[in-house]
């Protein structure tokens, strides 16, 4: 790493200050006491500190160009979550620049890399993972240059930022309890990533559903995958060939789903007669396909659009808190019939 990356962290130790303290003490900000100016200063003398001219630059400009950061361009979600963006970022007369990192780290360091190149004003980002050290201190680099971050959907660990995310235990909570109300029992779920925030609690609210109802967690049921069809369509072969396969399987995601979808259309099972399933995030083009699934549903244009606005509060310096917000919007239940437990006897 440079020379900003390296030493504004032994700066801000040996003063006591934040990294965002000693920014501004380097720009020359009037908003930073006499006192705490000479903190920093002597740590500046002590370590022979010379700032990164460029970095300084960075912070300074007026860009008028936000980075936007997403893990998987083909998944329809981040395209919905980039529509509210984009919408709010045209009424602010602001312009995105768009960056996949392809759900890898790697990538995504070097894509952060990269972005001060481009003098973004504020960045957006959707992180691979919540415990990723390099990201989370790229990010905080930002920050501490006055370049606001805003997380969306996914966080990051032992980190402040601003950030808008969605109840995502408590949909796979009333997912799987509706499951449960149907008469199911042997529920399975393909999760998420576990270094993911939604990953993590979406498999936490299937856990709680489960217990509360007093019914047995078999680890056989827990299939992990990554957010990606591929791997889903093989967790769903696998659970529908056990010897005692489930009954219904809960899609912790969009590209879950189609991946459950193929795997049933192999096996020749249908939904909702066949076997059950219900996921996250709908899919409007399921419906044109006779489709007809239930979902946890979520405002995702609104999601952007909430991500935007945090970003402008932070850009115009309406807000200067180094404390983020947290912005947690609710899932929705919307039942169309795939829910239903297999070989149920109708009501007469």
């Amino acid at each position: 790493m440079g020379n900003l990356e390296t030493n504004i962290y032994k700066i801000a130790k040996e003063a006591g200050v934040s990294i965002a303290t000693v920014s501004r003490v380097m720009n020359h900000s009037t908003v930073v006491s006499e006192k705490t100016t000479q903190k920093v200063m002597r740590a500046v003398e002590k370590y022979n500190y010379v700032p990164n001219i460029a970095a300084r630059n960075l912070s300074t400009s007026t860009s008028t160009s936000v980075g936007v950061v997403i893990p998987d361009i083909n998944n329809q979600f981040f395209m919905q979550l980039l529509q509210g963006i984009t919408a709010a970022a045209d009424a602010l007369g602001l312009t995105i620049f768009l960056f996949d990192t392809d759900e890898s780290t790697e990538r995504e360091h070097r894509v952060l890399d990269s972005m001060r190149e481009h003098r973004v004003c504020g960045i957006i980002i959707t992180p691979v993972s919540s415990t990723d050290a390099q990201t989370r201190e790229k990010l905080q680099n930002f920050r501490a240059l006055e370049i606001p971050v805003v997380l969306v959907d996914r966080e990051v660990d032992d980190s402040n930022f601003d950030s808008v995310v969605t109840e995502d235990a408590a949909g796979a909570f009333s997912a799987v309890s509706e499951l449960i109300r149907q008469g199911h029992e042997k529920i399975a779920i393909i999760t998420g990533p576990e270094i993911s925030r939604p990953g993590r609690e979406r498999l936490e609210g299937f856990r709680r559903a489960m217990e509360q109802a007093g019914l047995p967690i078999r680890e056989e049921y827990i299939r992990k995958s990554n957010f990606r069809a591929a791997c889903a369509y093989e967790q769903a072969l696998a659970l529908c060939r056990l010897p005692e396969p489930p009954t219904a399987i809960v899609s912790s995601n969009n590209m879950t789903t189609y991946g459950c979808l193929k795997a049933f259309n192999e096996l020749n099972l249908e939904v909702g007669r066949d076997i059950a399933l219900l996921g996250f995030d709908d899919i409007e083009e399921l419906g044109w396909l006779n489709y007809h699934i239930s979902v946890i549903s979520r405002d995702v244009q609104n999601m952007g659009e909430q991500a935007m606005q945090l970003l402008r509060r932070r850009i115009t310096k309406e807000c200067t808190s180094e404390n983020g917000t947290r912005i947690t919007l609710p899932t929705k239940l919307i039942l169309r019939g795939s829910e239903q437990y297999p070989w149920k006897i109708p009501n007469k």
